[in-house]
């Protein structure tokens, strides 16, 4: 499958076998679906017998366990902040930039675990476990600009949770209609010209 389009397993514990059937699951699932894939699907993909995938994984949805969790340690490196320019503005863009990013470049694992949560609760809980991660990441951000003044007055919790659902609505969005870099800056930018305006005191 093209990296481009998915981010790079991060566990370097895992090994190159494993990658290839985790790679391969993941474009199996964008295809075809994490309830109609078999393990023969992916096993096929990545050119590996049954009795590694059994090495590595007990079932099919083992392995989407492991594509969870390296979901989420991708979540430090794709939405927790990085050093940032001081202004305001470009400050809000990146990090609308980097949450947009998230879900393009993730988009198979999380297609597959919105699939999986239909039918299993363990997979909602993982689901809204993501979803507190970038409400949280929303909170810091605006709780921190109101300790210094840059905010309207507000309900903070309402208007951080509005913020929250916005970028989430926006990359589920973009999981189900993927989308150019471009058009995620172009994107990202919109959103933050919504969120600067409602949010922040502009000056005159």
């Amino acid at each position: 499958m093209a990296k481009s389009q998915e981010a790079i397993i991060v566990n370097r514990h895992i090994t190159l076998n494993q990658n290839q059937i985790m790679l391969s699951a993941i474009e199996v699932f964008s295809e075809i679906g994490y309830m109609k894939a078999t393990v023969k699907d992916i096993t096929t993909r990545a050119n590996v017998g049954h009795g590694t995938f059994y090495h590595y994984f007990k079932n099919k949805n083992n392995l989407l366990d492991q594509l969870v969790d390296e979901l989420f340690e991708k979540v430090k490196h794709n939405i927790e902040p990085k050093t940032l320019p001081e202004n305001l503005y470009e400050t809000m863009k990146d990090e609308a930039r980097r949450i947009l990013d998230f879900y393009y470049q993730n988009r198979g694992i999380l297609l597959a675990l919105n699939e999986a949560m239909m039918v299993n609760h363990h997979y909602k809980e993982k689901w809204l476990e993501l979803s507190e991660r970038l409400f949280k990441r929303i909170e810091r951000d605006i709780k921190g600009s109101m300790k210094k003044g840059y905010c309207h007055n507000m309900n903070v919790d309402v208007t951080i949770r509005a913020l929250a659902c916005m970028f989430e609505g926006y990359g589920n969005y973009i999981m189900w209609q993927p989308s150019s870099p471009r058009e995620i800056e172009m994107t990202a930018e919109s959103l933050t010209d919504f969120c600067y305006k409602a949010v922040f005191k502009l000056k005159a």
